[in-house]
């Protein structure tokens, strides 16, 4: 729906313009919106970085980009009116000068539109440059509206959010200096994904299931991303993070959140966030003489001799943590969580199990327990498992299933579609797809101990085979 964005005059800084979020994920996405009519009418990018670029040089860079992401040529009638929304700024992280010329580039902008533009500044570099470049953002001028009641600001920051508790705590408490919550976007894409929206529809828009969705007749939870591709050219970040981090610290903790959050008042952002905020704070932190028995880490054969990977690292490519809440909701109830890279074919998605009927009337030993399935790969598809009668004289019962796909996966494209809603909901101001800051305490409040007890070896560290899933059956007893 164009209506919406097409009257927000905005420009897009982009710091780490040349890097590789930019280049995989968020050139592709403008791209996309630009295509399907999203963008505002005024729309500028501006790319800031240390290269010696002009703005024909930065679009070609790009035009690069995303013909190598199409792989191959790309109509000149879409793409050359895209290229030109594009400008380049040569910066340093640290000096001033740099942007003090990026406010003189915003404020010609302001007077060749005629109007008071809204700014979004997108952080796509390492946290430990988030203090120094909103500090000048800040000192320049460039965050301040350039009329008291027009054009607002907005902060965009990647994860991961920090390294630990205190980290996260550390710049948290810094972009609280310089803006408002409601100015800050942090982005976490998997809650973009067209199936993660669903499960809040699924659950609260209809009354199948919500009145028994509790530990009353769920008997767990079962959370899994596992991955074909490896770790490949990430070694120098990966090796420093691990799966944990990568993955389970924000995307898998997300996904538990909406499948275990009390209904919100409305869908509006507040009041999911603040639904999704309650649960994670009720995560029970994980004794540290439970560790060996409720959590699992293992390493792929061959990932330590990865370029930028330390040759004796201990970096976990594979995990799988069993968490509970601390909620008369789901008190009982098991949520585990499984993630990991170079596991064959992929499978993501979010498997509820119900409790089995007392009395079964079932043949014994016959497993009968209905399933609610919501899966991302290899289909995007929510999945409803019960048992009926099979054709015959006999009372033999059979799996069946009720199926919804919610359309072919050819017309997915990975990541691009997340990132495309995600700024443009930066541009609306619609903070629902983005994660709060009570949500990352939260979040690092249960993952910390994991991590000082892998540290500290209380969980060995395993090897598994890659490209295959025997890995999986050896962390079985995480359950």
């Amino acid at each position: 729906m164009a209506a919406p964005t097409s009257n927000i005059p905005t420009i897009f800084a982009a710091f780490g313009a040349t890097g590789d979020l930019m280049r995989r994920k968020v050139l592709p996405a403008l791209y996309y919106s630009y295509k399907h009519g999203e963008l505002p009418t005024m729309f500028k990018v501006v790319g800031f970085s240390r290269r010696e670029w002009s703005d024909e040089e930065f679009r070609a860079y790009v035009q690069e980009t995303l013909e190598e992401h199409a792989k191959g040529k790309i109509a000149d009638t879409t793409l050359a009116p895209f290229l030109s929304m594009f400008k380049f700024q040569r910066g340093e992280f640290g000096d001033k000068s740099s942007y003090d010329g990026l406010k003189k580039t915003f404020d010609t902008l302001d007077t060749e539109w005629g109007v008071c533009s809204n700014k979004l500044f997108y952080l796509s570099v390492a946290p430990e440059f988030y203090e120094l470049i909103l500090g000048e953002l800040s000192r320049s001028g460039l965050t301040d509206p350039c009329e008291p009641d027009q054009g607002w600001t907005h902060v965009i920051v990647e994860k991961p959010f920090g390294m630990d508790l205190g980290t996260a705590k550390q710049i948290d408490e810094f972009l609280a200096k310089l803006f408002t919550e409601d100015q800050i976007y942090r982005i976490d894409h998997y809650l973009a994904k067209e199936m993660l929206q669903n499960i809040l529809t699924f659950r609260f828009s209809n009354n199948l299931f919500e009145l028994s969705w509790d530990n009353g007749l769920i008997e767990n939870i079962h959370i899994r991303v596992l991955e074909k591709i490896g770790v490949e050219k990430r070694g120098p970040f990966y090796d420093g993070v691990g799966a944990f981090r990568d993955v389970g610290q924000n995307h898998l903790l997300q996904m538990l959140a909406l499948v275990t959050m009390d209904h919100p008042e409305s869908f509006e952002a507040g009041a999911i966030q603040k639904k999704r905020a309650e649960i994670l704070e009720a995560l029970e932190i994980i004794p540290e003489k439970e560790m060996k028995s409720a959590t699992f880490r293992g390493q792929y054969e061959g990932y330590r001799a990865i370029v930028g990977v330390v040759p004796d690292s201990d970096t976990e490519t594979y995990f799988k943590v069993r968490a509970t809440l601390n909620s008369p909701k789901w008190k009982g109830v098991p949520i585990v969580m499984e993630s990991g890279k170079r596991l064959g074919a992929p499978l993501k998605e979010i498997v509820v199990t119900f409790r089995h009927p007392t009395p079964c009337l079932c043949p014994p030993g016959a497993h009968h327990k209905n399933e609610v399935i919501f899966r991302m790969e290899p289909r995007e598809e929510i999945l409803i498992e019960f048992w009926s009668k099979s054709l015959g004289f006999t009372f033999a019962t059979e799996r069946r299933e009720f199926h919804y796909m919610l359309r072919e996966q050819s017309e997915h494209v990975p990541y691009v579609e997340e990132y495309a809603k995600l700024l443009l909901d930066c541009v609306r101001g619609d903070q629902t797809l983005f994660i709060g800051t009570e949500e990352i305490r939260a979040m690092w409040r249960f993952t910390d101990p994991i991590l000082a007890a892998w540290k500290d070896g209380v969980v060995p560290l395993q090897t598994y085979a890659p490209d295959s899933k025997e890995v999986l059956k050896n962390a079985d007893y995480v359950k």
